[in-house]
């Protein structure tokens, strides 16, 4: 019970990186303000003809009107989530949290425009839950499903191949990752290190464990991780990111900045500006 407690807060606390982009967050939307005004309008489902009594000021609009205005709520939604997450990093919980406040935003408003004078605001506020709860978590498979397929698709343009990054590692079965006092946390094989992300004054070990990613967090500093790891292969290419580089699946240009993606993984890594020129220099040795 309690390695089940911590696989699913592993996965929570995970990264989740297709909102990365804005570009990303933006299709997404799109995606689901489509969606939401089509399948109303061709499937009319759960009943909604029966749901609503089009007492409210675009009832003329009937269940496009619903559709249109439940659309526009939700890109005013994403938009606030936008603003928020700009310049953060998002975890999988974030995601979960994202989706309820979709549901609580929309289903807000659309209770009070589509209410019917006999019932309570609780009976309104509980039927529309129930709708576009029902709504968006459809669109949430299906939308988030559509990202991951593009975000691999993505990863096979612009590829270096991973040959360039077949570099000798030192002849060690296992390393060890020991804290700022000199305090031995864990070893493991050199390759089933992934990379290593600085948080504060810890510094979070990310590894192969099976055919899951494992991590660590360990309190030192990516300085002396760069310092004790970089006969492994381990190379700094952001101020928050060192990576292995025999798990680097493919360098790629996105726009005017790069990012490193970690084979097996949906992990995407940026690189600096200041350490483009010493990873390209890297790369051609």
């Amino acid at each position: 019970m309690v390695q089940i407690f911590l696989n699913v807060k592993t996965f929570l606390t995970s990264p989740f990186t297709l909102f990365d982009k804005v570009k990303d967050r933006v299709l997404f939307t799109a995606g689901m303000f489509l969606f939401c005004i089509l399948f109303l309008w061709l499937f009319v489902p759960f009943n909604i003809s029966e749901w609503i009594v089009y007492t409210s000021p675009i009832r003329e609009l009937k269940i496009s009107g619903l559709g249109l205005v439940g659309g526009l709520i939700i890109v005013i939604s994403q938009y606030i989530q936008t603003l928020f997450f700009t310049g953060r990093k998002m975890k999988v919980y974030h995601c979960l949290e994202g989706f309820m406040f979709d549901v609580l935003f929309v289903t807000i408003p659309l209770s009070i425009l589509y209410s019917v004078p006999a019932n309570t605001y609780l009976t309104e506020f509980w039927q529309t839950f129930k709708l576009v709860f029902l709504l968006l978590t459809l669109w949430y498979l299906i939308g988030l499903t559509f990202l991951v397929v593009v975000q691999l698709k993505n990863e096979k343009d612009n590829i270096l191949s991973a040959q360039l990054f077949n570099k000798p590692v030192a002849s060690t079965e296992q390393v060890t990752i020991c804290d700022e006092n000199g305090q031995l946390r864990f070893s493991l094989r050199p390759q089933d290190i992934l990379f290593f992300e600085s948080a504060d004054n810890y510094v979070i070990v990310y590894f192969r464990k099976g055919q899951r990613v494992g991590k660590e967090m360990v309190r030192t500093s990516l300085k002396a991780i760069e310092s004790e790891f970089s006969s492994y292969n381990c190379i700094r290419c952001h101020r928050s990111f060192i990576v292995n580089m025999q798990n680097i699946s493919s360098i790629k240009k996105d726009g005017r900045s790069y990012e490193i993606a970690i084979q097996g993984t949906l992990f995407v890594i940026p690189i600096s500006r200041s350490y483009v020129k010493a990873i390209k220099e890297i790369l051609a040795t």
